[in-house]
């Protein structure tokens, strides 16, 4: 979520999500990989808060966070979702520009499952697999709409 803090998007959160800092200290690929699970890992970078939720704890459907008053950090500043599931071919981002969505998709083995919005000039560049969009292709949304590489030595 850009311009906003860790404090600010921890405490937008769902209150199911029952999050407690620990101030532990990890690398990216530590907390990209979810050890130990039921941890949400936040990183504050180049103007942008990082939040990783491996376990998916918090819902996707932001809309619905959003009317129920929760996520209200998402007003006023642009916000990046992303979904990997590589055991299921499951890829996709959603991009909400001041609590809008603005692009919204997601692929499965491949294919278009959810196809929101207007495409984004980094979808075009990145290269695409011949098994369909993956991993590289939403690190190239990422840094693009960000700036985060997937460097694993990044501390979250």
């Amino acid at each position: 979520m850009r311009g906003r803090s860790i404090d600010e998007v921890a405490g937008s959160l769902p209150d199911d999500v029952e999050f407690v800092p620990t101030g532990e200290r990890v690398s990216a690929d530590h907390a990209w990989r979810h050890t130990p699970g039921h941890r949400l890992y936040f990183a504050e970078r180049d103007g942008w808060c990082h939040m990783w939720d491996t376990d998916q704890r918090i819902s996707i459907d932001v809309g619905n966070l959003l009317e129920s008053g929760a996520l209200t950090a998402l007003k006023g500043t642009r916000a990046l979702a992303v979904l990997f599931s590589s055991v299921s071919s499951i890829y996709g981002f959603w991009l909400w520009d001041d609590g809008e969505l603005a692009r919204g998709v997601v692929f499965h083995n491949g294919e278009p499952v959810v196809d929101d919005g207007e495409p984004l000039p980094a979808e075009s560049r990145a290269d695409i697999s011949s098994w369909g969009p993956d991993e590289d292709f939403l690190w190239a949304v990422i840094n693009d709409v960000t700036g985060l590489t997937a460097t694993v030595d990044h501390g979250y």
